[in-house]
């Protein structure tokens, strides 16, 4: 009887956590109350209880939930454009492409994403989940700018990322239209050309 009830239990675990996600986009953490949760995943209060003791708690998977799919998603851009024989600015409009339709498409994720980073520097134990995230974003730009045959692509990898972070950021507090066509895309060539500067094409 039991095995039968712990993939149901299960099934629910996710949905309170994207609802935990969902809250903190639009209202930020303070907001976050196991009944507010209960409430956006559509499930008695007991549920969120259940499998989440404190809003300590939840704070922390949500945390770990966002970062690991943050992770997998930059992996996902790193393997498909390493297969590929792009130029530095191909690279450029490729980078920028992806993450300004991944953007766009969810913007209140990426809000809640940055309270939760921002969150983690007051709770260590989410540390190793945003070092994480920061690695796979380094290592986005590493690939790229290796590819691109950067003298230094490890070194300038944090200029790159800094770069991304701080236009996507802007975007999330500023919303620009034509995003990626006319901020995003010729800001990120100007900077790839500019760290490939006297490369042979």
């Amino acid at each position: 009887m039991s095995g039968t009830n712990v993939p149901k239990g299960e099934a629910r675990r996710e949905p309170i956590l994207r609802a935990t996600l969902a809250i903190i986009g639009e209202r930020g953490p303070d907001a976050v109350t196991h009944r507010a949760v209960a409430e956006r995943a559509g499930l008695p209060l007991s549920a969120t209880t259940y499998w989440f003791a404190s809003k300590e708690d939840l704070l922390q998977e949500t945390l770990l939930l966002a970062a690991r799919e943050e992770v997998e998603r930059i992996e996902r851009v790193v393997l498909a454009l390493a297969t590929r024989e792009l130029d530095v600015l191909e690279w450029a409009r490729a980078v920028s492409a992806v993450l300004a339709e991944d953007l766009e498409s969810d913007p209140v994720r990426h809000v809640a994403f940055t309270e939760l980073v921002l969150e983690g520097t007051r709770r260590p134990w989410l540390g190793a989940e945003v070092a994480r995230w920061h690695r796979a974003q380094l290592a986005l730009a590493e690939v790229g700018l290796r590819a691109a045959g950067a003298p230094d692509p490890k070194g300038d990898a944090p200029l790159v990322v800094a770069a991304i972070m701080g236009f996507m950021l802007g975007q999330l507090v500023n919303p620009a239209e034509d995003f990626e066509e006319r901020v995003f895309r010729p800001a990120l060539e100007r900077l790839f050309a500019r760290l490939t500067e006297g490369v042979p094409a």
